[in-house]
């Protein structure tokens, strides 16, 4: 008999833990494409948001999802970066055949089309105006490679606070993944508003695309619920492939997008350094958190440790 999908949110605060995360998420979403305030953000600030970004992704892939991975594929540890390596090469596959370099939108945004990514300015890495290289519908590539991701985002949080709540997590299930996710999609929402006011797109057709985006990351939390009682009794395999995979995911975010085009901007070297770090230890903090409270609620509950008897 297929395990009921409620198994993987076994109370009422998982349940409502994920839809407040869910909602965020897409308020942030449509925040990121909707603001003038954001896409316009200086070239400064949107390099200090994406390393401290680049440092949340890195060590929630890291220090969360892949720990909590190896746990729920029963330590696997092979088995486990397996999956990682997976999805690491997938999701860097979508970063080279649709957006790749797509942050550089929000530097056209914030009045930099052309950076000198070399000290000295010797060999600058010259960029042609955005309108030589795009053409009207180029933002679709963007699009389709960022909703493919936002659709995997949904199923690793729904995931992660499926793995998290299940070890005592509380209202503290999947923190550390929602904070990765909060962080990133607004500025992907804002690349492709960008993308689509250069490419001459109406002000209906951005929001509806906008409105669009920011709904793709509840579809991926809610689609991966629905698929799980096909799965029948293998639900914690499958969450711990959904862990490794989203781990290796955003270390491919991070290692292969953000970080680099932080490292190409040479000035600054000490403010985003200092923005690496904060991200890092920001997913440290979250990650030791939860562990604490998984501990406390093993200590108050010691029957939750040992598996259900058959």
């Amino acid at each position: 008999m297929p395990v009921p999908t409620a198994a993987i949110l076994p109370d009422m605060t998982a349940v409502a833990s994920l839809a407040v995360y869910l909602v965020l998420i897409a308020a942030a979403a449509l925040a990121g494409g909707g603001s003038v305030a954001l896409v316009s953000m200086s070239h400064r600030m949107t390099q200090v948001l994406l390393s401290f970004t680049g440092g949340v992704l890195l060590g929630v892939g890291l220090l969360h999802l892949l720990p909590h991975a190896a746990i729920e594929l029963g330590g696997d540890v092979d088995a486990t970066m397996q999956w990682a390596l997976a999805g690491f090469f997938v999701m860097f596959l979508l970063e080279r055949a649709f957006h790749g370099h797509a942050h550089h939108a929000a530097d056209s945004a914030c009045g930099h089309e052309e950076h000198d990514h070399h000290a000295g300015g010797g060999h600058g890495h010259q960029h042609p105006p955005p309108a030589a290289r795009r053409g009207p519908w180029a933002w679709c590539g963007a699009f389709a490679g960022l909703a493919l991701h936002s659709l995997a985002d949904g199923a690793a949080l729904a995931a992660s606070v499926g793995a998290d709540a299940a070890h005592g997590g509380g209202m503290l299930a999947g923190g550390a993944t929602f904070l990765a996710i909060l962080l990133h999609k607004p500025l992907d929402a804002a690349i492709i508003a960008t993308l689509m006011r250069e490419a001459g797109a109406s002000r209906g057709m951005r929001l509806a695309v906008n409105i669009a985006y920011a709904a793709v990351v509840p579809i991926g939390a809610v689609a991966f619920l629905a698929s799980l009682p096909l799965f029948g009794g293998s639900q914690a395999t499958v969450l711990g492939i959904a862990l490794a995979v989203a781990g290796g995911a955003f270390v491919c975010i991070a290692a292969a997008d953000l970080l680099p085009e932080v490292q190409f901007h040479t000035h600054d070297r000490v403010l985003l350094t200092t923005a690496l770090v904060l991200g890092l230890g920001l997913a440290w903090a979250i990650t030791a958190s939860e562990r604490s409270s998984h501990a406390h609620a093993m200590h108050s509950h010691p029957a939750a440790a040992a598996p259900a008897a058959p």
